[in-house]
Formats: C-alpha cells, sequence, structure tokens
C-alpha cells in the first residue's frame, strides 16, 4: 500500500471546504481564485476518489450528504492547518523570531562576540540563540547551522557571506626557539625552520605573508586545525607560527613571543558571517547578520567591508 499522500485530493479537499464554508462554487472560487469549473472539477475528483457523494447541488443551494458531513469536519482541519502554517511562515519573514543555531570560532571572546550576542538577544527577546563553538566547516555544510562565524576565505559557491572585518596576521615563535635555532631574516628562511602549521587559516606547506609573497613551509611536530593549540605550542618553543595577531598580542606584549619579519608581513585574515543561500530572507538571520555587522563595524583595528547587496534583493 502506498502511504504517499495525494497531493491531489488534499487541493480537493481544500475545495471542497471552500465551498461549504462560502456556501457556494462561485464564492470559493473567488476565495481560492480558481475559476468555478475548476472548483467544480476538484470535488468531482474528490468525489470520485472517495465513492460517494459529498454534496447535494441544485440551481439555488449547495447541501451536505451525510457523507459530507462527515468530511468536512476533516476538511476544515487541514484547511485551519494550513492557514497556520502560512501565519508562522509570514512571522518567519516578517518578525525575528525562533532558534537560530549559530556555530562559531573556539576564540569568539577575541572579537567581542561574547559580548555581542547578549546585546542581540537584549534587541531581539523572541529570538532564542543556540551557540555552538567549533573551528569546522563540517557542520555548516551539513545544514546543523543557520548561521557560522568563519575565519579565513569562504569555501562553497552555496553558501552566502559577508565579511566583517579583517585582521592582520603575525609570525611568532617564542625566544626559547629562536634562541636554539635562530631568527630568520628573510621569507626564504622559513623552509629551513620548524613551523606549527594551522590549517583553518592556512594551506599545508604555505604560509600567504603578503600579496606579493607567499612561501614553502616545513611542517613540524604538530599540524592543527586549532589556533588555540598552534598558540599554546608556540609558547613551549615547539617552533614557528603564522596566526591572528589578536590571538598573540597579550603574548607579544608580555614578551613571551616575538614577532618575525614585521616589514615583509602585511596578509589579513577575513572574518565572515556565512549562512546557507537564501537564508537571508529570514527576519532571524537577517536580523543577526545586520546586528552583528553593525556592532563590529566601528571596532578599532579593523575593516569592514561593504554589506553583500541582500537586503535589496528580499
Amino acid at each position: 500500500m502506498d502511504d504517499r499522500p495525494d497531493l491531489g485530493n488534499v487541493m480537493a479537499m481544500m475545495s471542497f471546504a471552500a465551498v461549504v464554508s462560502t456556501g457556494g462554487f462561485s464564492s470559493a472560487a473567488t476565495m481560492l481564485g480558481y475559476s468555478k469549473a475548476a472548483v467544480s472539477r476538484q470535488i468531482a475528483k474528490l468525489e470520485q476518489s472517495i465513492g460517494v457523494r459529498l454534496l447535494d447541488r441544485t440551481t439555488r443551494s449547495v447541501t451536505l450528504t451525510p457523507a459530507g458531513r462527515e468530511m468536512y469536519a476533516r476538511c476544515a482541519r487541514i484547511v485551519e492547518e494550513v492557514n497556520d502554517a502560512n501565519q508562522v511562515m509570514t512571522g518567519m519573514l516578517s518578525k525575528p523570531r525562533g532558534e537560530l543555531k549559530v556555530n562559531a570560532p573556539v576564540v569568539s571572546s577575541l572579537f567581542d562576540l561574547t559580548t555581542i550576542l547578549p546585546r542581540f538577544l537584549q534587541t531581539y527577546p523572541d529570538v532564542r540563540l543556540f551557540v555552538n563553538l567549533s573551528d569546522s566547516k563540517v557542520d555548516l555544510l551539513k545544514g546543523r547551522f543557520d548561521v557560522v562565524f568563519w575565519m579565513g576565505d569562504t569555501f562553497d559557491s552555496s553558501l552566502e557571506s559577508v565579511q566583517l572585518r579583517s585582521y592582520p596576521m603575525a609570525l611568532v615563535a617564542a625566544r626559547s626557539y629562536l634562541d636554539r635555532a635562530g631568527r630568520p631574516s628573510a621569507a626564504n628562511d622559513l623552509k629551513v625552520h620548524t613551523c606549527i602549521v594551522e590549517t583553518h587559516i592556512s594551506k599545508v606547506g604555505e604560509w600567504r605573508l603578503s600579496e606579493d609573497t607567499t612561501v614553502a613551509v616545513n611542517r613540524g611536530p604538530l599540524t592543527s586545525n586549532s589556533v588555540r593549540m598552534a598558540r599554546e605550542a608556540t609558547l613551549e618553543g615547539l617552533g614557528i607560527s603564522y596566526l591572528p595577531r589578536f590571538l598573540v598580542e597579550d603574548d607579544i606584549a608580555a614578551r613571551r613571543l616575538e614577532v618575525l619579519l614585521p616589514d615583509l608581513v602585511n596578509e589579513r585574515i577575513p572574518l565572515h558571517v556565512v549562512f546557507p543561500r537564501g537564508n537571508y530572507a529570514l527576519s532571524k538571520v537577517r536580523a543577526f547578520v545586520d546586528f552583528v555587522r553593525a556592532e563590529m563595524a566601528d571596532q578599532e583595528d579593523g575593516a569592514a567591508a561593504p554589506m553583500l547587496g541582500l537586503a535589496t534583493a528580499i
């Protein structure tokens, strides 16, 4: 037995309920936006499908048969459910509400997300945030999140993105490593140094130091997709790392880490907010993206890119 719903019968049931609730075929056709003949065909199809007459028709009136009264009680519920669903969807598109699943990097506190998100909730009290901290892109590609903050270049054409800011990168190492291995004086010197490779923001085996300079590097004892783990390994003197400067700013100030080749390195890494194409039409996503971008636009030491032309397309 095929348990799949007959969508044609669903439409016929809605036509039947409209005829009963409005009292006639003409008024039902007007309400549904169909022709009177189309509504009549839908009713005939429904009666043929179930094998029983539902309406007694005369030139002056339409009345329910006993079977029609039983059918109408059920069809009216279908119409009510459809109307409720339409109201819910209209609300989703017009007013920010409901659960919003957000994924952010583990180091989110360092670019103020931990203070921005509570302010968003105060502004939009009907939205409930579910926030997960992870540096993986797998969950977004599987549709597990509505919005994802992503450090680095975007990675999938099916996703829409807005760049929020960009951050300077820095080559850093601990004094213990530099005393042991020496200090590089040029980009090519990195080829003979031990490097801690972070795969989230850099390609394995190469570092882009500026628009004109990309250098091959040797993988050291640690390769990881975690900037925090790369930082810890660097602090322990295991090698040179190439990381967002905001992550190691305190270490530099405290002289736990030393900046290398500062006159050469001028690369910046972007921070994007990424979401499945079409999700910007949902008011909760649109409100979140616009709020976070506005909050970050005024922060110092970052450059917010112009908003994509999304709002005008909705």
